[in-house]
């Protein structure tokens, strides 16, 4: 009883500290055979047999951004045809013309039209001696079977000091019929301008030196659905290069693929023919500065590409494909490059043919012309020095003001279910991942145990060890990182393995340390 009295009343002026060996977890993580495609679609068959696909879009040609309608102004003058003078009651017409507007719209020859987006913008300079209001239609622009009128008031003016008015008006939704009056013409459009009188100003005298000018100015014009003949123009497409991440998580190393299959799928959403001629297909790894041209009979030969069918609302696209495979090309050889960028050119003409739609060659808002190369590769290689990683922050004990840790030996315990063999890299690396020091790892990775069927039948289990000096203990606890990298070989470079969607390294490293309790207090 005394003794707990004696302990009871004792004050202390720090807490213990001690040191023991102890073993902790310090980093777990599991690497699969999905960590070798970031960008890439993985599926397995019935029996797990793993393929990867990847696509990459090449180009997508919109005929709504090369098929533009310039902003276009036109001017309607009007001026009396006599010296005059001419009494015009209040509230009467005085100009009435009906017009054309015919738009210059270079290889289009529209004979319909409807806007997405866009404005129309009416100017009225008046130099007639009384208040007047200017109107303006479109008989042949519809919206909701409504045809598009606005009317503008302007004041009065005189020649020398003009009065003028503006008004701007959206087209958004409007359906325009282009082939004019006499429905036997493109790019045209019906107008019709009418001045009037305003009411309760009395009577305006007119004379040969009064005018009136309506200028109509068509802005920002976006086509939903354009239909005519699209004339023969020629584009180039690139050369260009795009990012091509099928491979894009490993590090270093190279395999041999047994085989491979590429598809370019050119997808037409245009109403018009399109012929094209592939100049270009090239890969390359920016890493090792390599670079290997595809050969196949579709470079320089004319690739046909039928037009798009019009469903009078929407459109359903044809699709012309070309296969690379290991008997028409040597695509396997370009993926074994670990490429990460893909560069072409293209050359396109429209309506190779001419006007074989007799001006019914459409587009769509959504219309376009797009090529993409769809990479198909089953997972069944010889690999050298294939390398993934992964980056970690590693669960320490204690705080960077008081170490848990002192130094120890890393134990790394690897269960492999890969049929490589493999070693490990322990990096200690900064938030951007600059490379601050390295730990020497010892041992090796075996590989999984294979049946008669080359498969794995059975995980295999390995230790490697590390040691972490003081030095490197103080670098762990100032907010560095551990970069973990992983670098499988095939035993026999002679043999093809399959991966299956069940293939996957369990790896735990945990530290045997000199373990100071208390130490973070």
């Amino acid at each position: 009883m005394a003794v707990l009295l004696l302990t009871g009343c004792r004050r202390e002026t720090e807490p213990p500290q001690w040191d023991v060996d102890l073993l902790g977890p310090l980093i777990s993580s599991t690497f699969t055979v999905q960590d070798l495609s970031d960008g890439g679609e993985f599926t397995s068959d019935a029996d797990g047999n793993l393929s990867v696909r990847y696509t990459s879009e090449l180009f997508a040609l919109r005929l709504d951004t090369v098929y533009d309608v310039p902003d276009t102004s036109f001017i309607y003058r009007y001026g009396l045809p006599f010296p005059g003078p001419f009494n015009v009651p209040q509230n009467t017409v005085f100009y009435d013309q009906t017009d054309v507007t015919r738009f210059d719209l270079n290889d289009l020859q529209l004979n319909t039209l409807w806007v997405r987006s866009g404005t129309l913008g009416v100017t009225l300079t008046s130099a007639v001696p009384g208040d007047c209001i200017g109107r303006f239609g479109l008989p042949a622009a519809l919206l909701n079977g409504t045809p598009f009128q606005v009317e503008l008031p302007v004041a009065a003016g005189t020649p020398s000091d003009p009065s003028q008015a503006f008004g701007q008006y959206p087209l958004n939704g409007h359906r325009i019929d282009l082939r004019g009056p006499g429905f036997n013409e493109v790019n045209t459009l019906s107008t019709a301008i009418q001045v009037r009188t305003a009411q309760g100003i009395g009577t305006t005298v007119l004379t040969d030196q009064d005018s009136l000018i309506a200028e109509i100015a068509y802005a920002g014009i976006v086509a939903d659905y354009a239909r005519g003949y699209f004339g023969q123009p020629a584009f180039s497409v690139g050369p260009s290069t795009e990012p091509l991440n099928i491979f894009s998580e490993l590090q270093a190393g190279s395999f041999d693929l047994e085989s491979s299959t590429a598809r370019l799928v050119i997808t037409n959403g245009i109403g018009a023919d399109v012929q094209a001629f592939i100049q270009q297909l090239e890969v390359s790894n920016t890493g090792s500065g390599q670079s290997l041209s595809l050969q196949h009979a579709l470079l320089g030969g004319p690739v046909n590409v039928s037009r798009a069918v019009d469903l009078n609302g929407g459109f359903q696209t044809t699709t012309y494909t070309a296969v690379m495979d290991d008997g028409n090309s040597n695509f396997t050889e370009l993926l074994e490059l670990i490429p990460d960028q893909v560069s072409y050119a293209a050359d396109l003409q429209v309506n190779p043919l001419g006007d074989i739609s007799n001006g019914n060659d459409f587009f769509y808002y959504d219309s376009e012309l797009r090529a993409e190369l769809v990479v198909d590769v089953p997972l069944r290689l010889i690999a050298t020095g294939i390398t993934l990683e992964s980056t970690f922050d590693p669960d320490l004990p204690g705080t960077s003001e008081g170490h848990g840790l002192q130094e120890g030996e890393l134990k790394l315990f690897a269960d492999n279910g890969f049929p490589f063999e493999g070693t490990i890299q322990l990096e200690i690396v900064d938030p951007d991942g600059n490379l601050l020091d390295v730990l020497p790892v010892t041992g090796t990775v075996a590989p999984a145990l294979l049946g008669p069927d080359l498969l794995v039948q059975q995980r295999v289990a390995s230790e490697l060890h590390a040691h972490v000096s003081p030095a490197q203990t103080d670098l762990l606890y100032q907010g560095t990182r551990v970069r973990v990298r992983i670098i499988f070989s095939t035993s026999d470079q002679s043999q093809h393995l399959t991966l299956l969607d069940s293939y996957a390294l369990d790896l735990q490293i945990t530290l045997g340390a000199n373990y100071i309790v208390n130490g973070d207090e």
